[in-house]
């Protein structure tokens, strides 16, 4: 690896900017085997799926992981208000979750894909068995999402497109998908994406050399459309025109293209007395995941990769869970970024290595 690599502009991390879709689509396609409906976002898509549950048969209990999502439970909980919550480790991944252990034949259970790594429950035959929703969200394109045998599944689209809003929901093995879509307007949210695509141009711009532009020119509307999300409850119709976007980019084969990155990053990132790297063989990470066990140490190194102009999320630190390592920390590796990008990293991480 050279030393001194070059750092690109924009830094490793943050929200997307527009790209060319036929560029990113020429090698890297795959075909989705499921029957699909696209909505505004995967929390969008998750209440679509509950309301459907609810309004059709009798729900004593809805169940989620303890670690999830602190914006969408509380968002979810605007509608369903009493969720009941399980004990899952969202950094092992032995087994699958044995749901009989505490949900009844009448109940629902939410099961999430931690970062495109966990084991999936297989399709029960017993009757009365709980009816199963999965969150792929972290885990798009993964093995658990493409062959999924749940009641009802969900994605958040955004998380790994670069598209100004979308979620995804489906029925696995079935051919047809009976959950009815909105037929309203809200224009909150057509406003949303309107600023979405005006921040992601504007990083364009920003990334394309237009020395006008900076980032506190489009990072305060990226946060304004998260803070109006949190706020707005309200299905909306989708427009034809922001279908047509999301659909542009529905067949990326964004896994394959984490796989090369992920592959340069585990010969020369291992696990250290800091931090143990979260993997798993035969699968793709949705970022190159760090899991910590000293607090001090997780900020210290947070804080050095932002200094050097690389930008990682701490996946739900509201969450408390009671485990020896539980801090948390994703750096993103996706489409956009190169084995150059790949190696600052290492390199970087490198760097505090030697000097903590």
């Amino acid at each position: 690896m050279n030393n001194l690599v070059k750092m690109r502009k924009e830094g490793i991390g943050s929200y997307f900017h527009f790209e060319n879709d036929q560029e990113l689509l020429k090698d890297s396609t795959i075909d989705l085997n499921f029957n699909y409906k696209i909505c505004y976002t995967g929390r969008h898509a998750l209440l679509h799926i509950l309301n459907e549950v609810t309004s059709s048969k009798q729900v004593s209990k809805i169940w989620f992981p303890n670690y999830y999502c602190q914006h969408t439970l509380h968002w979810i909980k605007k509608f369903h208000p009493v969720i009941h919550t399980y004990d899952v480790n969202p950094f092992e991944f032995p087994a699958e979750i044995n749901i009989s252990n505490f949900a009844d034949s009448n109940d629902v259970v939410l099961i999430n894909n931690y970062w495109g790594l966990s084991t999936m429950p297989k399709k029960s035959t017993a009757t009365g068995a709980p009816l199963v929703i999965e969150d792929h969200s972290h885990g798009w394109l993964s093995k658990a999402c493409l062959n999924s045998e749940a009641d009802y599944c969900f994605v958040s689209l955004r998380k790994s497109l670069p598209i100004p809003l979308g979620g995804m929901y489906w029925q696995p093995n079935s051919s047809t998908n009976d959950i009815i879509h909105s037929k309203k307007n809200n224009n909150d949210l057509y406003e949303a994406w309107d600023l979405m695509v005006q921040a992601m141009k504007l990083k364009s711009k920003y990334v394309d050399g237009d020395e006008t532009i900076e980032t506190s020119t489009y990072l305060p509307l990226f946060y304004d459309v998260e803070e109006a999300l949190n706020i707005n409850s309200d299905f909306a119709e989708l427009l034809d025109d922001h279908e047509d976007f999301i659909r542009s980019f529905i067949n990326l084969d964004t896994k394959q293209l984490k796989n090369n990155n992920l592959d340069v990053l585990y010969s020369e990132i291992q696990d250290t007395p800091y931090f143990k790297v979260v993997k798993r063989p035969d699968h793709t990470a949705f970022g190159l995941l760090l899991l910590f066990k000293d607090e001090k140490e997780f900020n210290s190194l947070k804080s050095f990769l932002v200094s050097n102009g690389v930008y990682p999320s701490s996946l739900w630190p509201d969450n408390k869970i009671d485990y020896e390592w539980r801090y948390f920390l994703n750096l993103h590796i996706d489409f956009r970024y190169t084995t150059e990008d790949m190696e600052y990293i290492i390199e970087t991480i490198n760097k505090w290595l030697n000097n903590i």
